[in-house]
Protein backbone atom coordinates (compact mmCIF):
# COMPACT_ATOMS: atom_id res chain seq x y z
CA UNK A 1 0.00 0.00 0.00
CA UNK A 2 1.29 3.47 -0.86
CA UNK A 3 2.68 5.46 2.12
CA UNK A 4 0.38 8.43 1.56
CA UNK A 5 -2.62 6.06 1.85
CA UNK A 6 -1.18 3.97 4.66
CA UNK A 7 -0.33 6.98 6.82
CA UNK A 8 -3.92 8.26 7.42
CA UNK A 9 -5.09 4.70 8.13
CA UNK A 10 -2.37 4.17 10.73
CA UNK A 11 -2.96 7.56 12.33
CA UNK A 12 -6.71 7.01 12.47
CA UNK A 13 -6.23 3.55 13.89
CA UNK A 14 -3.84 4.86 16.50
CA UNK A 15 -6.21 7.63 17.59
CA UNK A 16 -9.13 5.22 17.77
CA UNK A 17 -7.13 2.67 19.69
CA UNK A 18 -5.95 5.40 22.03
CA UNK A 19 -9.48 6.46 22.82
CA UNK A 20 -10.59 2.90 23.51
CA UNK A 21 -7.59 2.19 25.71
CA UNK A 22 -8.02 5.38 27.70
CA UNK A 23 -11.72 4.62 28.19
CA UNK A 24 -10.89 1.12 29.38
CA UNK A 25 -8.26 2.54 31.68
CA UNK A 26 -10.57 5.03 33.39
CA UNK A 27 -13.51 2.59 33.64
CA UNK A 28 -11.49 -0.23 35.11
CA UNK A 29 -9.64 1.99 37.55
CA UNK A 30 -12.95 3.47 38.74
CA UNK A 31 -14.53 0.06 39.30
CA UNK A 32 -11.56 -1.62 40.90
CA UNK A 33 -8.62 0.68 41.67
CA UNK A 34 -6.93 -2.02 43.72
CA UNK A 35 -6.61 -4.46 40.85
CA UNK A 36 -2.84 -4.39 40.27
CA UNK A 37 -3.00 -6.97 37.51
CA UNK A 38 -5.42 -4.81 35.58
CA UNK A 39 -3.19 -1.79 36.14
CA UNK A 40 -0.23 -3.66 34.67
CA UNK A 41 -2.31 -4.77 31.69
CA UNK A 42 -3.47 -1.24 30.98
CA UNK A 43 0.06 0.11 31.38
CA UNK A 44 1.28 -2.46 28.88
CA UNK A 45 -1.42 -1.49 26.41
CA UNK A 46 -0.59 2.17 26.83
CA UNK A 47 3.08 1.42 26.16
CA UNK A 48 2.07 -0.35 22.97
CA UNK A 49 -0.04 2.66 22.03
CA UNK A 50 2.91 5.00 22.56
CA UNK A 51 5.05 2.74 20.40
CA UNK A 52 2.41 2.91 17.68
CA UNK A 53 2.32 6.69 17.98
CA UNK A 54 6.09 6.78 17.61
CA UNK A 55 5.86 4.64 14.48
CA UNK A 56 3.25 7.02 13.11
CA UNK A 57 5.52 9.99 13.80
CA UNK A 58 8.37 8.26 11.97
CA UNK A 59 6.15 7.38 9.03
CA UNK A 60 4.82 10.94 8.86
CA UNK A 61 8.38 12.23 8.80
CA UNK A 62 9.33 9.83 6.03
CA UNK A 63 6.29 10.60 3.89
CA UNK A 64 6.04 14.33 4.52
CA UNK A 65 9.68 15.03 5.36
CA UNK A 66 8.68 16.59 8.69
CA UNK A 67 7.26 19.55 6.78
CA UNK A 68 8.93 22.08 4.53
CA UNK A 69 10.93 25.11 5.60
CA UNK A 70 10.18 28.52 4.23
CA UNK A 71 12.89 29.51 1.77
CA UNK A 72 13.69 33.20 1.92
CA UNK A 73 13.15 34.93 -1.47
CA UNK A 74 16.42 36.80 -0.97
CA UNK A 75 18.34 33.52 -0.92
CA UNK A 76 16.55 32.34 -4.05
CA UNK A 77 17.40 35.59 -5.82
CA UNK A 78 21.04 35.37 -4.69
CA UNK A 79 21.41 31.87 -6.16
CA UNK A 80 19.69 32.74 -9.44
CA UNK A 81 21.91 35.77 -9.93
CA UNK A 82 25.09 33.87 -9.02
CA UNK A 83 24.41 31.04 -11.49
CA UNK A 84 22.65 33.06 -14.18
CA UNK A 85 19.62 30.74 -14.30
CA UNK A 86 16.09 30.92 -12.92
CA UNK A 87 14.25 28.21 -11.01
CA UNK A 88 11.72 26.44 -13.21
CA UNK A 89 9.62 25.61 -10.13
CA UNK A 90 9.69 26.59 -6.47
CA UNK A 91 12.56 24.86 -4.67
CA UNK A 92 11.53 22.42 -1.96
CA UNK A 93 13.52 21.90 1.23
CA UNK A 94 12.13 19.47 3.80
CA UNK A 95 12.80 19.10 7.49
CA UNK A 96 13.50 15.71 9.09
CA UNK A 97 14.86 14.24 12.30
CA UNK A 98 18.64 13.99 12.54
CA UNK A 99 18.45 10.30 13.39
CA UNK A 100 16.66 9.59 10.12
CA UNK A 101 19.19 11.34 7.89
CA UNK A 102 21.79 8.55 7.83
CA UNK A 103 19.34 5.92 6.61
CA UNK A 104 17.91 8.27 4.01
CA UNK A 105 21.36 9.13 2.65
CA UNK A 106 22.40 5.46 2.59
CA UNK A 107 19.25 4.55 0.69
CA UNK A 108 19.97 7.31 -1.82
CA UNK A 109 23.52 6.03 -2.37
CA UNK A 110 22.32 2.47 -2.88
CA UNK A 111 19.66 3.53 -5.36
CA UNK A 112 22.18 5.57 -7.35
CA UNK A 113 23.62 2.42 -8.91
CA UNK A 114 21.80 0.08 -11.27
CA UNK A 115 19.76 -2.58 -9.43
CA UNK A 116 21.75 -5.38 -7.79
CA UNK A 117 25.15 -3.95 -8.72
CA UNK A 118 26.34 -2.23 -5.52
CA UNK A 119 27.18 -5.58 -3.94
CA UNK A 120 29.14 -6.51 -7.06
CA UNK A 121 31.01 -3.21 -6.90
CA UNK A 122 31.85 -3.72 -3.26
CA UNK A 123 33.09 -7.23 -4.06
CA UNK A 124 35.26 -5.91 -6.90
CA UNK A 125 36.69 -3.11 -4.75
CA UNK A 126 37.49 -5.66 -2.04
CA UNK A 127 39.28 -7.96 -4.51
CA UNK A 128 41.25 -4.94 -5.76
CA UNK A 129 42.27 -4.05 -2.21
CA UNK A 130 40.35 -0.77 -2.00
CA UNK A 131 38.06 -2.11 0.74
CA UNK A 132 38.20 -4.87 3.33
CA UNK A 133 35.61 -7.58 3.83
CA UNK A 134 34.33 -5.70 6.91
CA UNK A 135 33.66 -2.43 5.09
CA UNK A 136 30.12 -1.41 4.16
CA UNK A 137 30.37 1.12 1.37
CA UNK A 138 26.94 2.75 1.36
CA UNK A 139 26.65 3.08 5.13
CA UNK A 140 30.18 4.43 5.60
CA UNK A 141 29.89 6.91 2.73
CA UNK A 142 26.48 8.00 4.04
CA UNK A 143 28.02 8.67 7.44
CA UNK A 144 30.40 11.22 5.89
CA UNK A 145 27.45 13.08 4.38
CA UNK A 146 25.13 12.98 7.37
CA UNK A 147 27.28 13.42 10.49
CA UNK A 148 26.55 16.90 11.79
CA UNK A 149 25.18 17.92 8.39
CA UNK A 150 23.17 21.12 8.26
CA UNK A 151 21.60 20.19 4.91
CA UNK A 152 21.63 17.40 2.35
CA UNK A 153 20.54 17.31 -1.28
CA UNK A 154 18.87 14.22 -2.73
CA UNK A 155 19.86 13.92 -6.38
CA UNK A 156 17.17 11.30 -6.99
CA UNK A 157 14.27 13.71 -6.52
CA UNK A 158 15.89 17.13 -6.80
CA UNK A 159 14.90 18.20 -3.29
CA UNK A 160 16.87 19.02 -0.16
CA UNK A 161 16.61 18.30 3.56
CA UNK A 162 17.55 20.04 6.78
CA UNK A 163 17.37 18.59 10.28
CA UNK A 164 15.27 19.81 13.17
CA UNK A 165 18.34 21.76 14.35
CA UNK A 166 17.89 24.18 11.45
CA UNK A 167 17.87 27.84 12.55
CA UNK A 168 16.84 30.32 9.84
CA UNK A 169 18.69 33.09 11.70
CA UNK A 170 21.99 31.20 11.71
CA UNK A 171 24.41 32.30 8.99
CA UNK A 172 25.91 28.78 8.60
CA UNK A 173 22.39 27.36 8.23
CA UNK A 174 21.52 30.03 5.68
CA UNK A 175 24.68 29.15 3.77
CA UNK A 176 23.69 25.47 3.84
CA UNK A 177 20.34 26.45 2.32
CA UNK A 178 22.17 28.42 -0.38
CA UNK A 179 24.22 25.31 -1.21
CA UNK A 180 21.04 23.23 -1.38
CA UNK A 181 19.32 25.81 -3.57
CA UNK A 182 22.21 25.69 -6.04
CA UNK A 183 21.91 21.91 -6.25
CA UNK A 184 18.14 22.15 -6.78
CA UNK A 185 18.57 24.81 -9.48
CA UNK A 186 21.20 22.78 -11.33
CA UNK A 187 19.08 19.65 -11.03
CA UNK A 188 16.12 21.44 -12.59
CA UNK A 189 18.15 22.54 -15.62
CA UNK A 190 20.63 19.65 -15.84
CA UNK A 191 18.99 16.54 -14.31
CA UNK A 192 20.90 13.26 -14.08
CA UNK A 193 20.66 10.96 -17.10
CA UNK A 194 17.85 8.42 -17.10
CA UNK A 195 20.33 5.57 -17.52
CA UNK A 196 23.23 5.31 -15.09
CA UNK A 197 26.25 6.64 -17.03
CA UNK A 198 28.93 4.64 -15.22
CA UNK A 199 30.96 5.34 -12.10
CA UNK A 200 33.41 7.76 -13.69
CA UNK A 201 30.74 9.90 -15.34
CA UNK A 202 28.60 9.87 -12.21
CA UNK A 203 31.49 10.98 -10.01
CA UNK A 204 32.48 13.71 -12.45
CA UNK A 205 28.93 15.07 -12.63
CA UNK A 206 28.61 15.05 -8.84
CA UNK A 207 31.94 16.84 -8.46
CA UNK A 208 30.91 19.59 -10.89
CA UNK A 209 27.45 20.14 -9.36
CA UNK A 210 28.66 19.92 -5.77
CA UNK A 211 31.69 22.08 -6.52
CA UNK A 212 29.47 24.78 -7.99
CA UNK A 213 27.22 24.65 -4.93
CA UNK A 214 30.16 25.00 -2.54
CA UNK A 215 31.54 27.90 -4.59
CA UNK A 216 28.28 29.83 -4.38
CA UNK A 217 27.95 28.99 -0.68
CA UNK A 218 31.44 30.41 -0.08
CA UNK A 219 30.46 33.59 -1.93
CA UNK A 220 27.41 33.95 0.29
CA UNK A 221 29.56 33.53 3.40
CA UNK A 222 32.02 36.10 2.08
CA UNK A 223 29.17 38.56 1.56
CA UNK A 224 27.92 37.94 5.11
CA UNK A 225 31.41 38.47 6.46
CA UNK A 226 31.55 41.89 4.82
CA UNK A 227 28.00 42.82 5.84
CA UNK A 228 27.87 41.45 9.38
CA UNK A 229 31.42 40.46 10.28
CA UNK A 230 30.50 36.77 10.52
CA UNK A 231 33.60 34.58 10.36
CA UNK A 232 32.30 31.36 11.90
CA UNK A 233 33.55 27.91 10.96
CA UNK A 234 31.72 25.65 8.54
CA UNK A 235 33.54 22.52 9.73
CA UNK A 236 31.12 20.01 11.20
CA UNK A 237 31.97 18.62 14.62
CA UNK A 238 33.30 15.07 14.51
CA UNK A 239 33.59 14.97 10.72
CA UNK A 240 37.37 14.97 10.77
CA UNK A 241 37.56 12.05 13.18
CA UNK A 242 35.06 10.09 11.11
CA UNK A 243 36.99 10.63 7.88
CA UNK A 244 40.24 9.59 9.54
CA UNK A 245 38.66 6.29 10.61
CA UNK A 246 37.42 5.34 7.12
CA UNK A 247 39.25 3.46 4.34
CA UNK A 248 41.24 5.67 1.98
CA UNK A 249 38.85 4.81 -0.86
CA UNK A 250 35.69 5.95 0.91
CA UNK A 251 37.40 9.00 2.38
CA UNK A 252 38.66 9.96 -1.06
CA UNK A 253 35.27 9.55 -2.72
CA UNK A 254 33.64 11.60 0.05
CA UNK A 255 36.04 14.53 -0.23
CA UNK A 256 36.65 14.54 -4.00
CA UNK A 257 33.64 16.76 -4.92
CA UNK A 258 34.72 19.42 -2.41
CA UNK A 259 38.50 19.25 -2.73
CA UNK A 260 38.70 19.02 -6.51
CA UNK A 261 35.22 19.86 -7.73
CA UNK A 262 35.11 23.22 -5.96
CA UNK A 263 38.27 24.87 -7.40
CA UNK A 264 37.40 23.69 -10.92
CA UNK A 265 33.85 25.03 -10.59
CA UNK A 266 35.19 28.27 -9.11
CA UNK A 267 37.38 28.87 -12.16
CA UNK A 268 34.44 28.14 -14.47
CA UNK A 269 32.23 30.60 -12.61
CA UNK A 270 34.89 33.30 -12.74
CA UNK A 271 35.34 32.73 -16.48
CA UNK A 272 31.60 32.58 -17.17
CA UNK A 273 31.86 29.01 -18.42
CA UNK A 274 29.92 27.06 -15.79
CA UNK A 275 26.66 26.76 -17.72
CA UNK A 276 28.48 25.57 -20.84
CA UNK A 277 30.29 22.94 -18.77
CA UNK A 278 26.99 21.81 -17.26
CA UNK A 279 25.47 21.45 -20.74
CA UNK A 280 28.33 19.15 -21.79
CA UNK A 281 29.68 17.81 -18.48
CA UNK A 282 32.96 15.90 -18.21
CA UNK A 283 32.74 12.16 -17.67
CA UNK A 284 36.15 11.60 -16.10
CA UNK A 285 37.65 12.35 -12.69
CA UNK A 286 40.92 13.08 -14.52
CA UNK A 287 39.35 16.32 -15.78
CA UNK A 288 39.46 17.59 -12.20
CA UNK A 289 42.74 16.03 -11.08
CA UNK A 290 45.11 17.27 -13.80
CA UNK A 291 44.91 20.60 -15.64
CA UNK A 292 44.82 18.96 -19.06
CA UNK A 293 42.92 15.86 -17.96
CA UNK A 294 40.61 14.19 -20.47
CA UNK A 295 36.90 14.95 -20.29
CA UNK A 296 36.13 11.27 -20.94
CA UNK A 297 37.83 8.19 -19.57
CA UNK A 298 38.17 5.24 -21.99
CA UNK A 299 37.77 1.65 -20.90
CA UNK A 300 40.62 -0.73 -21.49
CA UNK A 301 39.19 -2.31 -24.64
CA UNK A 302 38.49 1.12 -26.17
CA UNK A 303 42.16 1.96 -25.67
CA UNK A 304 43.44 -1.14 -27.42
CA UNK A 305 43.78 -3.73 -24.66
CA UNK A 306 43.07 -7.26 -25.78
CA UNK A 307 39.76 -8.62 -24.53
CA UNK A 308 40.99 -11.90 -23.13
CA UNK A 309 39.34 -11.75 -19.72
CA UNK A 310 37.91 -15.24 -20.17
CA UNK A 311 41.15 -16.92 -21.22
CA UNK A 312 41.57 -18.54 -17.82
CA UNK A 313 38.23 -20.35 -17.98
CA UNK A 314 36.43 -19.73 -21.29
CA UNK A 315 32.68 -19.95 -21.17
CA UNK A 316 32.43 -20.68 -17.44
CA UNK A 317 32.58 -17.23 -15.87
CA UNK A 318 29.63 -14.96 -16.74
CA UNK A 319 30.30 -11.24 -16.58
CA UNK A 320 28.38 -9.51 -13.75
CA UNK A 321 30.11 -6.10 -13.74
CA UNK A 322 32.36 -4.08 -16.02
CA UNK A 323 33.50 -0.67 -14.81
CA UNK A 324 36.38 1.77 -14.54
CA UNK A 325 38.11 2.97 -11.40
CA UNK A 326 39.21 6.11 -13.26
CA UNK A 327 42.14 8.30 -12.36
CA UNK A 328 40.54 8.98 -8.97
CA UNK A 329 40.18 5.27 -8.20
CA UNK A 330 43.74 4.55 -9.34
CA UNK A 331 45.05 7.37 -7.15
CA UNK A 332 43.13 6.12 -4.10
CA UNK A 333 44.27 2.55 -4.78
CA UNK A 334 47.90 3.73 -4.82
CA UNK A 335 47.35 5.76 -1.66
CA UNK A 336 45.98 2.63 0.02
CA UNK A 337 49.02 0.43 -0.68
CA UNK A 338 51.90 2.78 -1.61
CA UNK A 339 51.27 6.47 -0.78
CA UNK A 340 54.67 7.52 -2.13
CA UNK A 341 53.54 6.47 -5.63
CA UNK A 342 50.28 8.46 -5.69
CA UNK A 343 51.62 10.77 -8.39
CA UNK A 344 51.82 7.78 -10.76
CA UNK A 345 48.03 7.97 -11.13
CA UNK A 346 48.40 11.21 -13.08
CA UNK A 347 50.14 9.22 -15.85
CA UNK A 348 47.24 6.77 -16.23
CA UNK A 349 45.37 6.93 -19.55
CA UNK A 350 42.66 4.26 -19.22
CA UNK A 351 41.45 1.39 -17.09
CA UNK A 352 38.81 -1.29 -17.03
CA UNK A 353 37.90 -3.97 -14.53
CA UNK A 354 35.64 -6.95 -14.98
CA UNK A 355 34.00 -9.03 -12.29
CA UNK A 356 32.95 -12.53 -13.28
CA UNK A 357 31.36 -15.27 -11.26
CA UNK A 358 32.04 -18.96 -11.37
CA UNK A 359 29.83 -21.59 -9.81
CA UNK A 360 28.72 -21.15 -6.19
CA UNK A 361 29.38 -17.41 -6.22
CA UNK A 362 33.14 -17.63 -6.64
CA UNK A 363 34.22 -14.26 -8.02
CA UNK A 364 37.15 -13.35 -10.22
CA UNK A 365 38.52 -9.89 -10.89
CA UNK A 366 40.44 -8.77 -13.98
CA UNK A 367 41.68 -5.16 -13.82
CA UNK A 368 43.70 -3.54 -16.62
CA UNK A 369 45.37 -0.16 -16.37
CA UNK A 370 47.19 1.74 -19.13
CA UNK A 371 49.77 4.52 -18.83
CA UNK A 372 51.33 7.09 -21.09
CA UNK A 373 54.73 5.39 -20.93
CA UNK A 374 56.48 2.23 -19.73
CA UNK A 375 58.16 4.05 -16.84
CA UNK A 376 54.82 4.91 -15.21
CA UNK A 377 53.56 1.37 -15.85
CA UNK A 378 56.65 -0.02 -14.13
CA UNK A 379 56.07 2.17 -11.08
CA UNK A 380 52.45 1.02 -10.91
CA UNK A 381 53.58 -2.60 -11.30
CA UNK A 382 55.68 -2.37 -8.15
CA UNK A 383 52.65 -1.14 -6.22
CA UNK A 384 50.49 -3.88 -7.75
CA UNK A 385 52.97 -6.54 -6.64
CA UNK A 386 52.90 -5.08 -3.13
CA UNK A 387 49.10 -5.22 -3.14
CA UNK A 388 49.18 -8.82 -4.38
CA UNK A 389 51.49 -9.74 -1.53
CA UNK A 390 49.29 -7.94 1.00
CA UNK A 391 46.08 -9.61 -0.23
CA UNK A 392 47.77 -13.01 -0.14
CA UNK A 393 49.29 -12.33 3.29
CA UNK A 394 52.66 -13.36 1.82
CA UNK A 395 56.01 -12.81 3.49
CA UNK A 396 57.42 -11.45 0.23
CA UNK A 397 55.87 -9.72 -2.75
CA UNK A 398 55.58 -11.90 -5.87
CA UNK A 399 57.26 -11.25 -9.18
CA UNK A 400 55.49 -10.32 -12.43
CA UNK A 401 53.56 -13.33 -13.82
CA UNK A 402 54.09 -15.22 -10.55
CA UNK A 403 50.97 -16.80 -9.08
CA UNK A 404 50.55 -16.33 -5.34
CA UNK A 405 47.82 -17.99 -3.26
CA UNK A 406 46.09 -16.44 -0.27
CA UNK A 407 45.14 -18.30 2.93
CA UNK A 408 41.53 -18.20 1.70
CA UNK A 409 42.52 -20.16 -1.40
CA UNK A 410 42.46 -17.26 -3.86
CA UNK A 411 45.03 -16.66 -6.59
CA UNK A 412 46.55 -13.23 -7.13
CA UNK A 413 48.78 -12.38 -10.09
CA UNK A 414 50.22 -9.29 -11.76
CA UNK A 415 50.96 -9.32 -15.50
CA UNK A 416 52.36 -6.90 -18.10
CA UNK A 417 50.40 -7.51 -21.33
CA UNK A 418 52.19 -4.53 -22.93
CA UNK A 419 55.04 -2.22 -21.89
CA UNK A 420 52.59 0.53 -20.96
CA UNK A 421 49.90 -1.72 -19.42
CA UNK A 422 49.40 -3.62 -16.17
CA UNK A 423 46.93 -6.41 -15.48
CA UNK A 424 45.88 -7.25 -11.90
CA UNK A 425 44.09 -10.58 -11.34
CA UNK A 426 42.36 -11.91 -8.23
CA UNK A 427 40.85 -15.31 -8.98
CA UNK A 428 39.35 -18.20 -7.05
CA UNK A 429 41.44 -21.36 -7.06
CA UNK A 430 40.19 -24.05 -9.39
CA UNK A 431 37.40 -26.20 -7.97
CA UNK A 432 37.48 -29.97 -8.46
CA UNK A 433 36.62 -30.81 -12.02
CA UNK A 434 37.53 -27.38 -13.45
Amino acid sequence: MRPEILLPILIGGAIGAGGILQGMHWRKLASNSADNALREQVNGLENELEALREENRSLRSLVQGGGEIQVEPALVAFVEEAIGLDFTSSPVIHRLASEELLDRVAASIESRFPPNTLDHRQSAWTLMGLLTAEDRFAHQLAATRSLGARAWFDDRVGEAWVTQRFDPQSVPDQAAVVRSLVRILLHQHFPPPVQYPGDEADRAREALHHGAAISIENRYLARQAIATGFTGSQVESGAGDLLASLPVFIRGLATFPSLEGTPRAERLIDAGGLVDALHAPPTASAWFIVPDGPEAWPRGDAAGAADDAEQDDPGTAPLVLEESAGMLGIRLWLETIDPEQVATARAATFDRYQLRVRGEGRLQLDWRVGFRDAEAAEAFTRSALAMAGALAAADEDPQVDETIESPEGRIVRVERPAPDQVRFLNLPSAAPGE
